[in-house]
């Protein structure tokens, strides 16, 4: 049975670290299995980047075309952009939006390997997702030093605050999930995912620290099992409607102003 879902944080391509990774029509094959009807497609981070800016491209090209193939199960995809490319980073970004059509970026910089915390590579991708009132994956590790932890994202989501963030797995420790909550309740414009996990209890300390408006529904898969999160939601002891803005409400309300 398909439940009304949307994913924000669904992968295909691999990274090459730990070999990990999936196809579209693998992807299909496990949302057709958990019974999630569509999904926001991003890149796996820390793909292959041995030919540079032609494989960005190439990969970008892919979710594209995979959006345009299934638009009833991916209403949106979400491009990569390597920053050490600098310019051809930003040019990169600019296409990845005025000419695929894409919805904005996913950034993992602890696999990607940089930090949110040099502006000279930063600013400039986040000016051009600002400017255009972008979507973004936003990946959140609890290491201090990983580039990516809950103090680098608040100055990233702060500053560029035209853009709509998904704090990917805010949550892995009480830390790092204290610090991603105070964001959220600070910044209308960010919201946390409820990826790689399946306990149906954080689900509901979501809901009681910031409300089923500011929670959406992400797996992180193929990294972890889509079904075991999508039961995280679905087993809470949440309303049905509280329930239904994590799943799809939520960001069907940001498609509909994009799109």
């Amino acid at each position: 049975m398909t439940v009304p879902s949307i994913d924000v944080h669904a992968h295909i391509g691999k990274t090459v670290a730990n070999n990990i990774g999936q196809t579209v029509d693998e992807l299909l094959q496990r949302m057709d299995s958990a019974g999630v009807e569509q999904a926001l497609l991003s890149r796996a981070a820390g793909d292959l980047q041995s030919e540079g800016i032609r494989d960005t491209r190439r990969m970008n090209d892919q979710i594209a075309e995979a959006v345009r193939n299934h638009p009833d199960r991916f209403p949106g995809g979400l491009g990569v952009i390597e920053v050490r490319h600098e310019q051809l980073a930003v040019d990169e970004k600019i296409r990845i939006m005025d000419e695929l059509g894409m919805l904005g970026l996913a950034v993992h910089p602890a696999v990607e390997g940089y930090s949110l915390n040099i502006p000279l590579w930063i600013d400039p991708i986040f000016e051009v997702l600002d400017d255009r009132k972008a979507l973004c994956l936003m990946h959140s590790s609890p290491d201090a030093g990983s580039g990516e932890s809950a103090q680098d994202v608040r100055k990233v989501t702060s500053k560029f605050s035209q853009v709509t963030y998904f704090i990917g797995h805010g949550f892995i420790t009480d830390e790092q999930k204290a610090e991603c909550v105070s964001i959220v309740c600070d910044l209308p414009n960010v919201y946390m995912d409820v990826a790689y996990q399946s306990d149906p209890r954080l689900t509901e300390e979501l809901v009681a620290a910031i409300g089923s408006e500011r929670v959406v529904f992400g797996s992180d898969v193929p990294f972890y099992e889509l079904g075991r999160v999508l039961n995280s939601v679905t087993d809470a002891n949440i309303t049905d409607d509280d329930k239904a803005n994590i799943l799809f409400r939520n960001v069907e309300k940001l498609l509909a102003t994009r799109t």
